[in-house]
């Protein structure tokens, strides 16, 4: 790891006070020359379009005129934004730019490529190419073997993954009625590694199929049946061509039942998108199974082993396990090794196996930490030597390894990553998969289809049919500057963690009296989360009642100017953050986690406080935005609770409910609910 003292930190980003400007401004230029010099010496002998005298017309001023006026506006309104580049920023999970990432959009966006296919992106789909690559590298992918491109966010990239899970769950059952109909007798391999006639096998059984078993089905039952017949038996019983419906009458007929309704399982930390994903397919929100999470937000692999217990006594197939790397309400690190485990268990112990999916949108690319320079994995405690520090645990590094088992990773370079939206990911670890949702576009196919060119249409096996060749260039761009090992973005992210654990260890300390912060165990990456309550509260609705109130002062929520600091705020459900806030509830000494349990007042809330900037693992720097942070959260306490009394006095006097009163010293409109009087302040 790059000495803390002397790393190009200072070199990759604009800095919070824009101390970078004028290599922006210089290499900005530079790449508005290169491109209009690009132009004009493109066929510099044809006519121009715009001429000498169009551009001393009266309509040709006036039009320059409303595009410098609305020029203004825009940049007048685009400074009431977040200020994610601001130390004081520590919000949601936005940050500075990368200027590599933000030159390279620029540089892309101005030549507008869309690369659905290199024929109108020569430039950037190579370059999407070889980001990929990248990405297979540091996940531990084969490149050869894999496959992966990038998306416009991560609900994309999530959407794949699971359109290809339930495509190849469905493959062995489309290739045994049509090699049924085809009379051809074909074997396959089963979870437990042994092999039996395809024809054999009862409908649960080609349900469970291992992912690379059911795809050298494709190659076996070519070999076996090749021709036009073939392809239409294919096309007939797959799911793509027949839909739910029609193949659900069809397997109906062959195997004379149909399957249990096939489920998702997902940890509470699952971001919401799944659930419009599974809305989206057709497959259903209810198919949704969420698995408990441990202390610290991360999947129990036990209940993991329990659910596909339970699921393969009831004959109910699995389409796939999601996992989070890096949860984007904790940055919680699922133990990926245990859950891989858990999984090679159901195979050999039950004959079930599913998809596995890490959803590693936010914490894909810690998995940068993993590497040295010359392209070796570091242990644990290599990289605690390297970087100073007692993180990561030995843990942390097998589950960052693990990454290399899994089926199917979603990543977004738009996070940790550092470039600009829109640029999310998704990598398959076999590429073969993707040939299981190919359209081919008549417009975009050449005359003859070699792998090579396969690989730069591709439209034909994503989702989107527009994507912007300006994030390639970005991704590309800042991974050319920021090495996906101990140089570059395993350095940028390691000293994230580092000012999270500084501002963890602070809100630990941190004296707001009479109230106390209680905090979630210390975070995996570089997300804290915590929570404020006063010894006499004694409902759960008060304790969210107050941590709302924290964050209206503390977020731009509210009208009024933007508070010093700034945070965001989440909550813990139950019953699947048991595991997570019951400890928590019941160390406070009172009845809040029996009403956590029975459901009360929707969950508990707790801020959230997302670190992306590295420069908080700077000392001095730590030592004025952390004590600034703990500062405004014990103004902010203060002011709530002044408000509260304000309210009890108004009720007193008048006998009448509060409703809306300006918190004095902020200026910013709260909800201030009754508070007991024997709470006192």
């Amino acid at each position: 790891m790059l000495d803390a003292q002397r790393s190009p930190l200072s070199a990759w980003f604009l800095g919070p006070h824009a101390e970078n400007g004028e290599v922006l401004e210089k290499l900005a230029l530079r790449v508005v020359r290169d491109y209009t010099e690009w132009r004009a010496d493109f066929h510099p002998a044809d006519p121009q379009a715009i001429t000498w005298d169009d551009k001393h017309t009266r309509e040709y001023a006036d039009g320059i005129a409303r595009l410098e006026a609305g020029l203004g506006t825009l940049l007048a309104e685009l400074k009431h934004a977040a200020p994610a580049f601001s130390q004081r920023y520590k919000g949601h999970m936005l940050g500075e730019q990368t200027l590599a990432g933000q030159l390279g959009y620029f540089a892309g966006m101005l030549h507008n490529p869309n690369n659905i296919s290199s024929e109108v992106s020569q430039s950037t789909t190579k370059l999407e190419q070889q980001v990929t690559h990248d990405l297979a590298r540091m996940i531990g992918y084969g490149i050869d073997s894999s496959w992966g491109h990038l998306t416009s966010g991560g609900t994309i990239a999530n959407f794949e993954a699971l359109w290809m899970a339930r495509a190849t769950m469905d493959f062995p059952v489309a290739v045994a009625c049509a090699a049924n109909e085809l009379g051809v007798a074909l074997h396959v391999q089963l979870p437990d590694r042994s092999h039996a006639p395809l024809a054999n096998l009862a409908l649960f059984d080609l349900l469970n199929i291992r992912t690379g078993a059911a795809l050298d089905l494709m190659h076996a039952l070519h070999e076996s049946a090749a021709g036009p017949d073939l392809a239409d038996a294919l096309e007939k019983h797959s799911l793509a061509s027949a839909g739910y419906q029609v193949q659900a009458e069809q397997v109906g007929r062959h195997f004379g039942q149909r399957a249990q309704p096939a489920v998702l399982l997902v940890p509470a930390t699952a971001h919401y998108s799944w659930e419009k994903i599974m809305r989206a397919l057709g497959v259903g929100a209810r198919q949704l199974v969420f698995v408990p999470v441990d202390e610290h937000c991360r999947m129990d692999p036990d209940g993991l082993w329990k659910t596909v217990r339970n699921l393969a006594a009831k004959r109910v197939p699995i389409i796939a396990c999601v996992s989070v790397c890096g949860s984007t309400e904790e940055s919680a690190i699922d133990r990926l090794d245990l859950l891989c485990d858990v999984r090679s268990r159901a195979e050999q112990e039950l004959g079930v196996t599913f998809h596995m999916h890490s959803d590693a949108c936010y914490g894909g690319y810690a998995a940068a930490i993993t590497w040295d320079a010359n392209g070796r994995r570091k242990t644990a405690a290599q990289i605690r030597a390297s970087a100073g520090s007692d993180w990561p645990t030995d843990e942390w590094q097998k589950s960052m390894v693990a990454l290399s088992r899994v089926d199917s990773v979603s990543i977004d370079p738009h996070k940790l990553g550092y470039v600009p939206y829109p640029a999310g990911a998704l990598m398959i670890r076999d590429r073969r998969a993707r040939d299981l949702v190919a359209t081919d576009p008549p417009y975009l196919l050449p005359t003859t289809l070699s792998r090579t060119r396969e690989d730069l249409i591709a439209g034909r096996f994503s989702f989107e049919g527009t994507r912007p060749g300006a994030a390639a260039a970005a991704v590309w761009l800042s991974h050319r500057v920021l090495p996906l090992d101990e140089r570059g973005y395993g350095h940028l992210i390691q000293r994230t963690v580092v000012g999270a654990r500084r501002l963890y260890a602070a809100l630990r300390q941190a004296d707001v009296s009479p109230h106390v912060v209680v905090t979630l165990p210390e975070p995996d990456l570089n997300i804290v989360c915590f929570f404020l309550y006063h010894p006499r509260m004694k409902s759960l609705a008060e304790v969210n009642e107050l941590n709302e109130l924290l964050y209206r002062e503390m977020s731009l929520h509210g009208p009024g100017d933007a508070p010093p600091y700034l945070v965001s705020r989440t909550r813990l459900r139950s019953p699947m953050y048991r595991g997570a806030a019951l400890p928590l509830l019941e160390g406070i000494g009172s009845d809040l986690a029996e009403q956590w349990q029975a459901g009360e007042a929707g969950g508990l809330v707790v801020l959230r406080s997302t670190v992306m900037d590295p420069f908080l693992a700077k000392k001095e720097l730590a030592d004025v935005h952390v004590a600034g942070l703990i500062d405004a959260l014990a103004a902010a306490t203060r002011r709530v609770a002044r408000a509260g009394d304000v309210v009890r006095e108004r009720r007193s006097d008048s006998g009448l409910s509060p409703h809306h009163i300006e918190v004095p010293a902020s200026g910013r409109t709260a909800t201030i609910a009754p508070l007991s009087a024997s709470r006192g302040g």
